[in-house]
């Protein structure tokens, strides 16, 4: 009886729904049960089932309630090995190879913390996923560090690789665009490379700001964006600011960016903080009081990374010290790393300086000594020091394993500094106000 029903509920969303809006969302359905007027029917995802009951549930209802000859209603529920089924290769391989490793796993709509700050940001990718006219392309998404916009980027790129009309879906960050550059050049094969990325779907890049000051590599991106955006595909696209406060640009690719739909993510408010604190400690198994909630909201939520951080380590010390997770054992635990009045924490400041500074993490905590990383390096010695309680020692070892001695020097060095560089008082300027300072 359910599959006599889905079937002829099919055929009646077939004629009324466009056809890719069918083969996108009804036809990966299946039938799972029929009682009581009630069609249950499976979905791949949460997030599959999520956007179906938001915009098809009133049409999934009247199709079973005309191929029933009563009115039924639909229930929606998830069966993940649709998901499975739907990835098999049902075709011959693609022709297309793959410009890039799929995103993590871990990333998805499903799991994303939706809150004032992120909402239009969230409804703008999602949107991306069933718009196939790539009205929305580009989309660039902006906000400070740890504000979900890697999270949303890799949810699109998986949304889409679901799709089975949207195979070809590149999922990357700007560092492995320009090292896969190199790569082809150095190896003469930049018609391979080219070919790669401009006969794909969907681009999506993360930390489109590395190329800041890369002219070669800007060229080379903005053809590849050019390329994409005259054939209609869709553009996907992350950075740490707008394109109008992006230096080291080239105007031409700026003005591109602009050209789509921006949407900006901003720090969480005060609910989405209490919300991602107990969302996030669920996911580890942490029971937590409201009290702890509470002092982890209001101190440890500037950014999602600076929370997670903060959980491991109380996830840690609770393991190790048996200790119930209180006030007292977190205190314990993260006190070393409190952050002031301003929120900031010794990641954050160190993550701040190496968006401002276009550099790595692991090119701050390296031991080279050029002037283009010794000189952010001593700055994010002084930043740590002006914004956090850490100690000499902790803050040279976060910063590549140094010594307290070698705090000292560099806190010396940029007070000196500052006196004579406009420069460098600029940039201090600018990454406190990123610090909220």
């Amino acid at each position: 009886m359910r599959d006599t029903i889905w079937r002829a509920a099919q055929e009646r969303l077939r004629g009324e729904l466009p056809e890719k809006d069918y083969e996108t969302w009804i036809a990966p359905l299946r039938a799972a049960g029929w009682s009581d007027r009630t069609l249950t029917l499976e979905t791949p995802s949460g997030f599959f089932r999520d956007w179906l009951r938001g915009r098809f549930l009133g049409v999934l209802e009247d199709a079973a309630s005309g191929a029933s000859g009563e009115p039924a209603s639909v229930v929606l529920v998830v069966n993940r090995t649709l998901d499975v089924q739907l990835r098999s290769p049902a075709r011959g391989p693609s022709r297309t190879p793959r410009p890039a490793e799929p995103p993590p796993a871990r990333y998805s709509f499903e799991n994303f913390v939706v809150g004032a700050s992120n909402r239009v940001a969230y409804e703008a990718a999602a949107a991306v996923v069933t718009d196939s006219t790539a009205h929305f392309s580009p989309l660039f998404v902006y906000g400070g560090v740890g504000l979900g916009k890697t999270h949303l980027l890799a949810a699109v790129a998986h949304a889409l690789s679901a799709d089975r009309q949207r195979s070809a879906v590149a999922w990357l960050t700007a560092e492995n665009f320009v090292n896969a550059m190199i790569k082809a050049l150095r190896a003469d094969h930049m018609e391979r490379f080219r070919e790669r990325f401009r006969k794909i779907e969907t681009l999506v890049v993360d930390d489109i700001q590395f190329l800041a000051d890369k002219r070669r590599s800007q060229e080379e991106f903005y053809h590849t964006f050019n390329a994409l955006h005259d054939g209609r595909k869709q553009i996907v696209i992350a950075s740490d600011r707008a394109p109008h406060d992006m230096p080291g640009f080239q105007e031409t690719l700026r003005s591109r960016f602009a050209s789509g739909l921006l949407a900006d993510i901003q720090a969480p408010d005060a609910e989405l903080r209490v919300t991602l604190v107990e969302r996030k400690a669920r996911s580890r198994n942490l029971c937590l009081d409201a009290t702890v909630i509470s002092y982890l909201a209001d101190g440890w939520c500037s950014n999602v990374r600076e929370l997670e951080g903060a959980l491991t380590r109380l996830e840690a010390f609770a393991a190790f010290s048996g200790d119930p997770v209180g006030l007292p054992l977190v205190r314990k635990a993260l006190g070393a790393n409190v952050p002031r009045a301003g929120g900031a924490s010794l990641e954050r400041v160190i993550a701040e300086v190496c968006q401002y500074f276009h550099l790595t993490r692991s090119e701050l905590a390296s031991p080279r000594r050029t002037a283009r990383i010794a000189v952010p390096r001593q700055l994010a010695m002084y930043l740590c020091r002006q914004h956090t309680d850490a100690p000499l020692n902790r803050i040279g070892k976060e910063l590549g394993g140094r010594d307290h001695s070698t705090v000292v020097h560099a806190l010396g060095a940029i007070e000196r500094r500052l006196a004579q560089d406009a420069a460098l008082r600029q940039a201090v300027t600018d990454v406190q106000a990123r610090l909220g300072s």
